[in-house]
């Protein structure tokens, strides 16, 4: 297979005023977009000062790694050093940074980082400073990401982009003195090309785009009580468990089966021996067997809910 490689998108950036402009039409980048399409009020009610503390920040960073991609200029940073080491950890190799891709009409933007996965296949990843990475600043990362692998396939013919990354680096001190060292690779599941486009025609038509993977707010309500409840559980779990522990050992020490009280027995259980068919050493053992039907047992399972903090 021949080697693909990225094309220039034929769009001047103006790095100071930020704008992109193919010929003489300014088209839109798609940052302030998807912020008002998904999360219009995220940093509403953080102070314009903070935001713009922390945009100088973010920009830093970027330029400490595009310094070093471009012109091999290690400045020492420890978000510098930070993002080698992922890439080093992670096998992603460096095609492109700052590559401008747009869809030829209407929009445009630059990915942070374009790396080469295979002779037509790269991997692109965008570099964040957040202090927390919340659930709605990861899902604009994805519809960003998202957003851009279609933009770079449409505009390299052939391509194709088979992962997305938020890379997040930050390493700042906090008012409390101590320092925030934040370096972690988190992986994006790619939205769709025909949802990112309803988006995106959305904003052209001044309409409302309907986010299909939000969560309705009664639900997210509920899923809040659920954390509060696992964490809740998990604490009484972790305090039950040493009890029980103190208990046994005591048990064991006196030489004690069973105590009771006004309203509970406790009983201690003797130490036994569980006996149990490891089927996989059975198979690798009995290899002229291919057809195990006749002795396999089957049961339905319930579906059940699996919450993660």
């Amino acid at each position: 297979m021949a080697r693909i490689e990225l094309v220039n998108s034929g769009v001047l950036f103006n790095e100071e005023l930020h704008e992109y402009w193919l010929g003489d039409k300014q088209l839109s980048g798609i940052s302030k977009v998807l912020r008002r399409q998904l999360y219009p009020n995220m940093y509403s009610a953080i102070p314009k000062r903070i935001l713009e503390m922390a945009a100088d920040y973010g920009t830093s960073v970027h330029k400490s790694i595009e310094e070093f991609q471009k012109n091999w200029i290690n400045d020492g940073t420890q978000e510098l050093q930070d993002f080698i080491q992922i890439c080093k950890e992670n096998n992603l190799i460096h095609e492109a940074s700052e590559y401008t891709v747009t869809d030829g009409k209407n929009w445009a933007s630059n990915i942070d980082q374009v790396f080469r996965s295979g002779d037509d296949t790269f991997t692109i990843a965008d570099v964040k400073t957040y202090s927390k990475m919340t659930p709605e600043k990861q899902e604009l990362a994805r519809y960003q990401l998202s957003c851009y692998a279609m933009f770079l396939e449409q505009q390299v013919k052939g391509a194709k982009v088979d992962r997305l990354f938020i890379i997040h680096l930050r390493n700042k001190q906090m008012a409390s003195g101590k320092v925030e060292h934040i370096a972690e690779l988190i992986p994006v599941e790619r939205i769709p090309a025909d949802i990112c486009k309803e988006l995106l025609d959305c904003e052209l038509k001044g309409t409302q785009f309907k986010n299909p993977f939000s969560v309705p707010d009664d639900i997210t309500l509920q899923i809040c009580r659920a954390k509060e409840l696992i964490a809740k559980k998990n604490e009484t779990e972790e305090e039950l468990a040493t009890i029980k522990a103190n208990i046994l050992s005591s048990m064991e020490f006196l030489d004690v089966r069973t105590w009771v009280t006004d309203n509970v027995r406790v009983t201690r259980k003797m130490p036994t021996t569980r006996f149990s068919f490891d089927l996989k050493r059975f198979k690798e053992a009995h290899s002229e067997i291919t057809d195990y039907d006749d002795y396999m047992k089957t049961s339905n399972v319930a579906g059940s809910l699996l919450v993660a903090i």
